[in-house]
């Protein structure tokens, strides 16, 4: 059985298995060839399906930036920007030595 380079690379089959099978034969048996069984099985499958990918957890991106050296995230009231950090001054260096002594 032939997979396309997607497919293959998810570790499915091109066609979604034994199952995505089962759920397009009840289908079109179901409603085409009028058996109420493999509607039933169809519609099931078709259900569960549309549930699992409606239930399954997708990643949110809130805020995607490079940061450069010298810049900060910073996080403040729910909201991130990006800043540059305050170069430092011979000033603040002294202030930081006096306080520490």
């Amino acid at each position: 059985m032939a997979t396309s380079g997607k497919a293959a690379k998810n570790g499915r089959k091109a066609n979604g298995g034994l199952l995505r099978m089962a759920e397009r034969a009840g289908i079109s048996r179901g409603v085409f060839g009028a058996s109420k069984g493999w509607f039933y099985v169809g519609t099931g499958l078709w259900t569960l399906r549309t549930m699992r990918r409606l239930a399954a957890r997708k990643p949110e991106v809130l805020l995607s930036e490079v940061l450069r050296p010298g810049e900060r995230l910073i996080i403040a009231n729910g909201r991130a920007t990006i800043d540059s950090a305050p170069a430092p001054t011979a000033a603040a260096a002294g202030q930081r030595r006096r306080r520490s002594r």
